[in-house]
């Protein structure tokens, strides 16, 4: 019974380590560049057209985001949690949610990592369309 366990305590320990460390180690480590076709909401702030920078706030313990084009005229920060993708992206992904012809970033996972993050809080605008019961139209975009 002793060499059982013996054996049974370490094999558990490991399992757990390789199916735990990716939920812990996610997430988006490196700044993400994208080029964004399309005027898009994130918080609260409604982004232009343009190329832009995503990168986690140093001090947030990886729960805030901040975007910033790259000319230095349009920004937001914004609150994100772990999201795990169904399968492991090919390129980094941004994922956006259309109501009509407004856009509302959703997800973004970068290219090798299923773990990756969504927006945590819809912007009053996302909110008001739900509550009208409107569905989106999710649909991605690879960087």
């Amino acid at each position: 019974m002793k060499r059982a366990s013996a054996f049974l305590l370490p094999c558990v320990a490991f399992a757990f380590l390789v199916f735990t460390a990716p939920l812990v180690h996610g997430q988006i480590a490196n700044q993400i560049d994208a080029d964004i076709h399309h005027s898009f909401i994130v918080g609260n702030a409604t982004l232009p057209p343009g190329h832009y920078e995503f990168r986690t706030l140093q001090g947030t313990d990886m729960l805030a985001m901040v975007v910033t084009s790259v000319d230095g005229r349009a920004g937001a920060e914004f609150l994100v949690r772990n999201s795990i993708d169904s399968q492991v992206p090919n390129h980094t992904e941004l994922i956006f949610d259309r109501f009509g012809n407004k856009e509302f970033l959703a997800h973004m996972y970068e290219a090798g990592n299923k773990v990756g993050v969504a927006v945590i809080e819809p912007s009053r605008e996302e909110s008001r369309l739900l509550k009208q019961g409107q569905v989106p139209v999710r649909h991605t975009e690879e960087q």
